[in-house]
């Protein structure tokens, strides 16, 4: 009696470690303080390149539109991509949504057409997109 209690207990942890290492659903608050619209949003796990669409068809406004977008995924770490109306991308790498649920994107920088600047929201550092 007491080796079965022992084995059921095994499977029962071995069952929960399975779903813990599974798909988990993310929330990410994008803000687009960037003056033109974001008309697409993907993600995929770092270095992978698996795109997911998260925006589906909706546009974020610029100049302080807000969306919440959900992630699907069995790891924190992400890499989001955006585009603008204009045809515009930006790559930023290894978003970790586990300790981050939000995304600023600002406005092109004066000195380079090319480079955007995100800041995550929760007073994390800036990080730079890789140019797409």
């Amino acid at each position: 009696m007491h080796r079965l209690s022992v084995i059921a207990l095994l499977a029962t942890a071995l069952s929960i470690a399975d779903a813990e290492a599974g798909e988990r659903t993310h929330y990410l608050d994008l803000i687009n303080r960037a003056h033109d619209r974001i008309v697409s949003v993907v993600a995929t796990p770092a270095g992978s390149d698996t795109w997911s669409e998260l925006l589906e068809g909706h546009a974020i406004a610029g100049g302080g539109g807000v969306a919440t977008v959900e992630v699907v995924a069995d790891q924190c770490a992400q890499d989001i991509r955006v585009e603008f109306a204009d045809g515009r991308r930006a790559l930023y790498p290894a978003i970790d949504l586990c300790r981050h649920r939000g995304l600023r994107i600002q406005p092109l920088s004066a000195r380079s057409a090319n480079a955007m600047i995100a800041a995550r929201q929760d007073a994390a550092p800036a990080a730079l997109p890789v140019e797409d």
